[in-house]
C-alpha cells in the first residue's frame, strides 16, 4: 500500500494516517497486530487487562509478534481506573511508541512519557478540554465528534475538527463515524492529521467481539444508535438492541465497581453511526486496503473549479 505522509505519521513513524481506536474488551493482540502490521497503528485499552501482570503478558505478546508502533489508551481517573499509575509504569517498561489519555489531564505523566520517545495524545470533545491538554504538553488532540462509538461528544466533525485545529494549532485525529476512504479523505479537508476508526473495527476477524455483535453491525443503521450516559455516566453511543434488553433487565443505577463496569460493557454493544457503511466482516488488513484505495479514488475525483465566462478576466483593451 501507499503511503499517506501526516503530520501524524511522521510523530508515530508509520505509514498510514490510520489509528484503530483502543475498544474496550474488543482491542487485544490480534486486532492490534494486524493493523500496525497493515501500516496503521493498533491501540488497545490499558483496562482490558484486569491485573497488571496481565497486561505485562498482552504487551509482551504483541511485542514478540510486531516491532511495528502501538498506542495504548491510558484513563486517567482513579474512580474509574485506579490502577492507572501502576499501568503507566508498564506501559514506560515496554516503552510503549504512544498512549492515549482520556478523562484527565496529562500532566501527571507527559514528562516521563516523552523520556521514553512516547507520544501523548489526548481525547477530547470541546476546546475548553483542548486547550487545558494542549497546556500540559499533550503532541496531538483526538477530536471526539458526534457519532463516535463509546464514549462521544456532541459537536459535529465539521465543525469539531477545524474549530481545535485553528484554536490550539496541534495535529488533530478524527474520531466519529469514519469507516471508509471518503470520510477519510473528507476529515483531512477539514484539517485532521488522521483518522481513529473504532466501530469498523468491531467487525474484523480480529477483534474480539461476539458473533451477535458483529452481526448487529451490519444489521444496524445510524437511526439504532442510541446517545445516552445512563450506562458509564457519562453520554455514549450504544446499539439500540442491547441497550433496550439492558433497561429492561437491570436497574438504572451507575456502576460502582470496576468489575460492574466490565460487565455492562460486555453486555451492551458500543457502536457510532458509521455502522451505516458496514456491510461485512473483514480481516482487518483488508479495511485499511479498501479504506487507502477509497481515499485515493475520492480525492482524484473530487468536483475542480473551472472559469466560467461569467468570471473570466475581460481583456486590457475593454
Amino acid at each position: 500500500m501507499d503511503k499517506i505522509p501526516t503530520a501524524i505519521t511522521e510523530m508515530l513513524r508509520i505509514d498510514l494516517p490510520i489509528m484503530a481506536a483502543p475498544m474496550f474488551l474488543v482491542s487485544y493482540p490480534d486486532l492490534v497486530v494486524a493493523v500496525s502490521e497493515a501500516g496503521g497503528i493498533g491501540c488497545f485499552p490499558s483496562l482490558n487487562y484486569r491485573t497488571l501482570e496481565a497486561l505485562r503478558e498482552g504487551l509482551r505478546e504483541i511485542r514478540e509478534r510486531t516491532q511495528k508502533p502501538i498506542g495504548v489508551n491510558l484513563i486517567l481517573h482513579k474512580e474509574h481506573n485506579p490502577n492507572w499509575a501502576k499501568q503507566f509504569e508498564i506501559l514506560l517498561e515496554f516503552k510503549v511508541e504512544l498512549i492515549i489519555t482520556s478523562l484527565g489531564t496529562p500532566k501527571s505523566i507527559v514528562g516521563e512519557a516523552k523520556s521514553v520517545g512516547a507520544k501523548v495524545f489526548c481525547d477530547v470533545t470541546t476546546l475548553k478540554h483542548a486547550r487545558i491538554v494542549a497546556k500540559a504538553g499533550a503532541d496531538a488532540l483526538v477530536a471526539v465528534a458526534q457519532g463516535a462509538g463509546g464514549h462521544a461528544g456532541a459537536i459535529s466533525p465539521f465543525n469539531l475538527i477545524p474549530y481545535l485545529k485553528e484554536e490550539t494549532n496541534l495535529p488533530v485525529v478524527a474520531a466519529g463515524g469514519i469507516t471508509n476512504g471518503r470520510q477519510m479523505a473528507a476529515a483531512f479537508a477539514l484539517g485532521a492529521d488522521a483518522v481513529y476508526v473504532g466501530t469498523r473495527f468491531i467487525a474484523t476477524h480480529e477483534a474480539k467481539a461476539s458473533e451477535e455483535y458483529k452481526r448487529l453491525l451490519i444489521e444496524s443503521q445510524p437511526e439504532d444508535i442510541v446517545y445516552t450516559p445512563e450506562i458509564s455516566g457519562i453520554p455514549a453511543n450504544w446499539l439500540r438492541v442491547s441497550y433496550e434488553k439492558w433497561k429492561n433487565a437491570k436497574s438504572h443505577s451507575q456502576a460502582h465497581s470496576l468489575e460492574e463496569e466490565y460487565k455492562r460493557w460486555r453486555d451492551i454493544y458500543s457502536a457510532g453511526h458509521g455502522v451505516a457503511q458496514i456491510k461485512e466482516i473483514l480481516p482487518a488488513v483488508e479495511v485499511i486496503r479498501r479504506m487507502v484505495a477509497e481515499y485515493e479514488e475520492a480525492i482524484s475525483t473530487l468536483p475542480q473549479p473551472q472559469k466560467t465566462a461569467q468570471y473570466a478576466t475581460k481583456p486590457a483593451s475593454e
